[in-house]
């Protein structure tokens, strides 16, 4: 498999602490779904990065009924090669993936794909990106997220063999979001989605130790978005569905190589 994408890490009562990681199967091309991934508890020969090949022990979920999401034996994982980019080039990465399979017109054809057969992950290519921009975390929010921390950490189990302590997560302060509009006539209103990348977040938190204030890494990350996002690249959105609340589509990863570097062949399976 091909690891795309990894989502900020989410307290589990069952795995303790769980990343929804995206990916590639090497066989077609398919997007996929994998979980539980505990990185940060995780040997570091085990630690896999964005497209980066990984071998596992898979299975299909027989507790979440979405097509693409298998369960992964994290102590099986072998960690293979990396595909670099070359001088912005990504045609290497482009060559594995299923184009014609994984990519949809628009959110509004993801929804009924959804509707008639399950489907929970697509790439959707936007016409226009209207604005990127942050949210703060309300109170509330934070609130309902230490809730949730309290009740998964009573509940906790541990499968890694010996028991090892909770390293802690906290609520994050902003939502970094996208407005933008689909390339698809069905497509009539902005779309406002969630960013769930993990990028985001550790750009984020690493302005912050660095010493800057919570609006200004907010903004950093902001602005890093808004380059990926920018119209010379040749963008693509990795969208994903949440399993509780399974017609809520979020970002949950970017394509995002300069227009210029893709080659014709690669170019052809995009269009």
């Amino acid at each position: 498999m091909l690891i795309w994408g990894k989502t900020r890490p989410e307290l589990s009562s069952k795995y303790r602490e769980t990343v929804c990681t995206g990916g590639f199967w090497e066989s077609d091309g398919r997007l996929v779904r994998i979980y539980p991934v505990p990185l940060r508890y995780m040997d570091d020969e085990k630690i896999f990065k964005k497209y980066q090949w990984i071998e596992a022990d898979f299975m299909k979920s027989s507790t979440d009924s979405r097509p693409e999401s298998y369960k992964i034996r994290y102590d099986s994982v072998e960690v293979g090669e990396f595909i670099p980019t070359k001088a912005g080039n990504w045609d290497m990465r482009a060559a594995h993936v299923n184009w014609e399979k994984n990519t949809l017109r628009s959110v509004e054809e993801l929804w009924a794909r959804h509707a008639s057969d399950g489907t929970s992950l697509a790439l959707i290519r936007p016409a226009r990106v209207v604005k990127v921009f942050s949210e703060p975390f309300s109170s509330e929010d934070k609130a309902r997220f230490w809730d949730n921390y309290k009740r998964a950490t009573q509940q906790m189990e541990w499968d890694f063999g010996e028991p090892l302590p909770v390293r802690p997560i906290t609520p994050p302060d902003y939502r970094f979001m996208v407005r933008f509009r689909c390339d698809d006539p069905d497509c009539e209103n902005n779309h406002n989605c969630r960013v769930l990348d993990w990028e985001p977040d550790a750009l984020y938190a690493n302005c912050c130790k660095k010493g800057d204030s919570k609006q200004v890494a907010a903004d950093k990350v902001v602005t890093k978005l808004t380059e990926a996002c920018g119209p010379d690249k040749d963008l693509y959105f990795f969208m994903g569905n949440i399993s509780t609340h399974p017609s809520q589509f979020t970002i949950v990863g970017l394509w995002h190589p300069k227009k210029k570097s893709m080659a014709a062949g690669s170019q052809q399976h995009l269009l």
